[in-house]
């Protein structure tokens, strides 16, 4: 007998279902190899968020010590060796001949940040203001800096309860549901045996585990905000629930 057979070997489990759990497996490798780049892509604009307001603090004292934009931005691209130095170098190249604000709006689309499009923006307005626009840099960083700890402070006190959900419901629920009907559902109580038909209780957990590892994912992505990639890790859930279902429903300790 093979793997899948024996896997799918108990009461109400069929080839449909087998066939399910092999279409789940096929999406889910397919929804990794959309995931991980899309993650890449978010902890790239989270590393660029991060250092942004460090950025604008150090452009608005360059300014206020008698520089000129371009010259300032060109004094932190240099001192700094992380990526964020690499895409300012590249737009203080670019503004000797588009300027300030072509330039700045390319490095905006750059970053692919909404929040850093948005403040690129205001800067823009800024400089073309009779405003000191110092000191409009150093209240926009202190807004931005603020505004990111805040989602950063509301992200850590969520993840856990958020993590939570996700592997409860995709690994815990399904092993103790499992292992209560593999256990208590054999009918054995000693030398006593009592017939009991797990046929339909089986194929809805099946298809349980399957919504469940689908909710737990949305679940966690709201709470932590990361909707944009919940589309690809939900069928790497769903699959993985149903996974530890079949197994768990393979124990037998009588």
């Amino acid at each position: 007998m093979s793997f899948l057979d024996d896997l799918f070997s108990g009461d109400g489990m069929s080839d449909i279902h087998g066939l399910i759990w092999m279409g789940l497996g096929i999406w889910a490798v397919i929804g990794m190899f959309f995931y991980l780049p899309a993650k890449k892509k978010q902890d790239k604009i989270n590393e660029l968020e991060t250092v942004w307001p460090d950025v604008l603090a150090d452009l608005a004292e360059e300014l206020r010590a008698g520089m000129g934009v371009e010259s300032a931005l060109d004094a932190i691209a240099t001192g700094r060796n992380d990526r964020m130095g690499l895409m300012l170098r590249d737009t203080v190249s670019r503004m000797k001949d588009d300027g300030f604000g072509v330039a700045m709006k390319d490095f905006a689309e750059k970053t692919e940040s909404t929040m850093i499009s948005r403040i690129v923006s205001i800067l823009n307005i800024a400089l073309n203001s009779s405003g000191s626009f110092a000191t409009t840099l150093d209240n926009i960083s202190e807004e931005f800096w603020e505004i990111y700890m805040l989602r950063k402070e509301r992200i850590a006190k969520t993840e856990g309860t958020a993590n939570f959900i996700l592997w409860g419901g995709s690994v815990v629920c399904p092993i103790l549901l499992g292992l209560i009907v593999a256990v208590f559902g054999s009918g054995k109580a000693g030398s006593f045996t009592l017939e009991i038909d797990l046929s339909l209780l089986n194929q809805s957990m099946f298809f349980y585990m399957m919504v469940l590892g689908a909710g737990g994912v949305w679940m966690q992505s709201v709470i932590i905000q990361t909707t944009n990639t919940a589309i690809w890790r939900m069928p790497i859930y769903m699959f993985l629930a149903t996974t530890m279902l079949l197994l768990a429903l393979k124990i037998s300790i009588i």
